[in-house]
């Protein structure tokens, strides 16, 4: 005799029913799967026989097995079951942030190069937010900060137009108007804008994004060329402005999308890395000043190139070794951008960083790197708790959005 998932209610008699569950389930029943079907065939396999999205299953999976096998309550568990998650509006891109998208409760910074397409990314975030549980939103509002040149409302609105013919049953849900935008002119500003009236608006206007575009602009303005105060400075400052939308972030429930910039990096000549554990040897030929420069420690936590003088004997040496440990070596994890991997490509000269150096770095929970090339764009997720990391997609922008391409 079939006992289906019409029977769940017998076995899971605590099991939360909303959109998407009953839709999964009218899926499920309809294919003639049991509970230890869902439970045992890969994501694959149940799309092909549910006709369902591998996406949508697994959002259904995740509220299954909290309700199969329920956790010791603890309160870090807690903030976990309450988090939910954003699609992006394309599957492929949803696959590489972890198969659901933008996670709330955390930062997840977008880095890279002018016109590379973080824009469009936070743009279409604040669009899917609005859609229901069933199609990868949460149904909320949201929040655009802009630093730079203001919120591009055309092509908002074209992509709200793509939007609409994709999900006409979400019509009534998608509106421009639920999109608030910020424009910030200075850095005096946006520090008010962040501490005062953004955490007015995501606690009376329903916010469950907020898109920040860009966080280094202000910064890196203000705070360029000032010598090492004024870098201590910067520092406390991104401190403070992470510490407040991350506390935004777990208290309301939603998410923080972040647009950062890069800047270039200077590698060091012949870079090597020894087989033996411990070092890695940098050696750099006799070359005249203009030719060659070593790279200055305190940037690299700080970000930008800043006035701040070396000691004589460290911009003499042409020959030391740097332990594994060290910020030079570690960055290469971090940061996006792998310089022996450059050097050894030949590709020195396109190595960059992400703006706002190591301090930055430690305030957010996922980066995420897009690159330009020639021929191609890729995306990468940089380093996160919920992805497993170094999956490249390629993309492309077209009149729709975002869109990951597959290569056969």
């Amino acid at each position: 005799m079939y006992t289906g998932m019409t029977d769940l209610s017998h076995i899971c008699p605590s099991f939360s029913h909303n959109e998407l569950t009953n839709s999964i389930l009218s899926s499920t029943d309809a294919a003639n799967l049991t509970t230890t079907d869902l439970l045992t065939l890969s994501l694959d396999a149940l799309a092909k026989r549910t006709g369902r999205s591998v996406v949508d299953l697994r959002r259904f999976l995740d509220i299954l097995m909290r309700e199969l096998m329920p956790p010791t309550p603890t309160p870090l568990l807690e903030a976990t079951d309450r988090q939910q998650f954003i699609s992006t509006g394309d599957e492929l891109l949803d696959n590489v942030l972890g198969g659901r998208g933008l996670a709330t409760g955390c930062i997840t910074e977008f880095v890279g190069a002018s016109s590379v397409g973080k824009s469009h990314i936070l743009m279409q975030l604040c669009l899917t937010v609005q859609l229901s549980l069933i199609h990868g939103g949460i149904r909320r509002k949201a929040v655009y900060i802009s630093t730079e040149s203001g919120l591009e409302t055309r092509r908002l609105n074209q992509l709200l137009f793509h939007l609409r013919k994709r999900y006409p049953d979400e019509v009534s849900n998608l509106k421009s108007e639920n999109v608030l935008c910020i424009t910030c002119g200075d850095l005096e500003v946006q520090e008010h804008v962040i501490r005062y009236q953004l955490p007015f608006l995501v606690r009376t206007q329903n916010i469950g994004l907020i898109a920040l575009d860009s966080i280094a602009s202000h910064y890196r303005a203000e705070h360029g060329e000032l010598g090492r105060t004024s870098l201590y400075q910067r520092g406390n400052e991104l401190i403070q402005c992470a510490e407040i939308l991350r506390n935004l972030a777990t208290e309301c429930g939603c998410a923080i999308a972040v647009a950062n910039q890069i800047r270039d990096q200077f590698a060091k000549k012949n870079m090597t890395v020894e087989n033996h554990v411990g070092a890695a040897t940098l050696i750099s030929s006799q070359l005249s000043q203009d030719e060659t420069r070593i790279a200055n420690p305190f940037e690299e936590v700080f970000g930008d190139d800043a006035d701040v003088s070396l000691s004589t004997d460290f911009q003499d040496s042409r020959e030391f070794e740097i332990d594994i440990f060290d910020l030079d070596y570690q960055s290469r994890f971090f940061s996006g951008w792998d310089c022996l991997v450059a050097e050894s490509s030949g590709e020195i000269h396109e190595l960059k960083v992400p703006a706002l150096g190591l301090i930055w770095a430690n305030c957010v929970s996922q980066r995420v790197v897009l690159k330009r090339k020639v021929s191609k764009r890729t995306i990468e997720v940089v380093f996160s708790p919920y992805v497993t990391c170094g999956q490249v997609l390629d993309y492309e922008i077209r009149a729709e959005g975002f869109r990951g391409v597959e290569f056969e």
